[in-house]
């Protein structure tokens, strides 16, 4: 996995509004129920296209649990694990509004790898400090103007937020 990871250094480009406008175009079942570490098969030709969250920064994380807590498996700690902290799109330097995210990936001998996403909203905040609020895995419902997206999601899984 470690080598998959390293493999491309490089960056890519943001999308632009009709490269984005194209997940509408898509089935989202795949994203949710593909197993495996690896982005799904696109449907018209090779890997599925990335269209929010194009770009980001990946580092080495740990899971150190504080051990006061009842759950088990991956929340007992992990060694080997990955964030990806990401902008949701481009931000605009005129408008102070940015969409931060992060992923993490916690790898398992032998099953597929633990993973999660969380934000703070899917409408952004109001500041460039990208840990300026709380991440979570349960975000509020989406402003008007991402309407359309939540309900793309839905048409995967009924939990968008």
């Amino acid at each position: 996995m470690e080598a998959n990871i390293r493999m491309d250094t490089g960056s890519v480009k943001w999308m632009s509004t009709p490269q984005v406008a194209a997940i509408f175009t898509e089935s989202m079942v795949p994203s949710f129920s593909t197993p495996g570490d690896e982005m799904p098969k696109g449907q018209l030709y090779g890997t599925r296209a990335k269209y929010i969250h194009t770009v980001g920064s990946v580092g080495k994380v740990k899971l150190v649990s504080t051990g006061n807590h009842p759950y088990t498996g991956i929340f007992k700690g992990a060694d080997h694990g990955y964030a990806r902290l990401s902008l949701a799109a481009q931000p605009n330097p005129k408008a102070l509004n940015t969409g931060p995210g992060m992923g993490l990936k916690f790898l398992r001998d032998g099953i597929d790898s633990a993973n999660l996403v969380a934000m703070y909203s899917v409408d952004g905040q109001e500041s460039w400090n990208f840990f300026k609020n709380d991440f979570s895995n349960h975000i509020p419902a989406a402003g008007a103007a991402l309407l359309p997206l939540a309900k793309k999601f839905s048409s995967a899984t009924p939990w968008v937020q």
